[in-house]
């Protein structure tokens, strides 16, 4: 199996498994212009895509994203390569939040789900908007614990965080604990390493 996997964005060919990139994103219309062409490529390259949601893009907007980009929601969703889920279905479970190494465990798990299931590998996003200032520390651990569970999996991750809440330390921060940087100066999209 090709230890790369097409990207989706114009400006970036192909990105490795195992890297887990971000994006700091300036409002609804950049993130949806990075992640519909994300995930369009992913269902192309036969890979289980899922999109954890939280505004500005809810489980219902990336569903009609994804569905005017010519993507039969219904079918990629019965197949089990596509799940769009909202923040609090996937990082809290039974009303309380999972610690870095739970998340990490299931998307390790889901992982090898979807590799027994014939699918090439995994694809996911999570937009981390709903992130506070007491649950940041605990979030970029999670962040680190990602980074290193994800190096030499059939893993390729995507995380989006809304640019006008980071602030400079903050952007410092979410850049360390990933792989790249995605960015786009112009039309092109380009990875930024650390």
């Amino acid at each position: 199996m090709t230890q790369v996997t097409e990207c989706g964005l114009r400006g970036i060919q192909e990105i490795a498994y195992g890297t887990h990139m971000c994006h700091l994103y300036r409002g609804r219309d950049d993130l949806a212009a990075l992640l519909v062409p994300y995930f369009v490529a992913g269902l192309r390259a036969k890979e289980r895509c899922i999109w954890v949601t939280s505004a500005p893009l809810h489980t219902a907007d990336a569903t009609a994203l994804l569905a005017a980009a010519g993507i039969d929601v219904a079918a990629y969703r019965k197949l089990g390569a596509l799940q769009i889920v909202d923040f609090s279905d996937w990082y809290l479970r039974d009303g309380s939040t999972l610690g870095p190494e739970e998340v990490c465990a299931l998307w390790i798990a889901e992982e090898r789900e979807a590799l027994a299931a014939g699918f090439d590998g995994l694809r996911v996003t999570g937009n981390v908007s709903f992130l506070t200032e007491e649950s940041w520390d605990a979030f970029m651990d999670y962040e680190d614990a990602v980074d290193r569970a994800f190096r030499g999996r059939r893993i390729v991750a995507l995380c989006t965080y809304p640019a006008r809440s980071c602030g400079a330390a903050g952007a410092l921060d979410i850049v360390r604990r990933h792989s790249c940087a995605l960015d786009h100066p112009d039309e092109r999209w380009q990875v930024v390493t650390r």
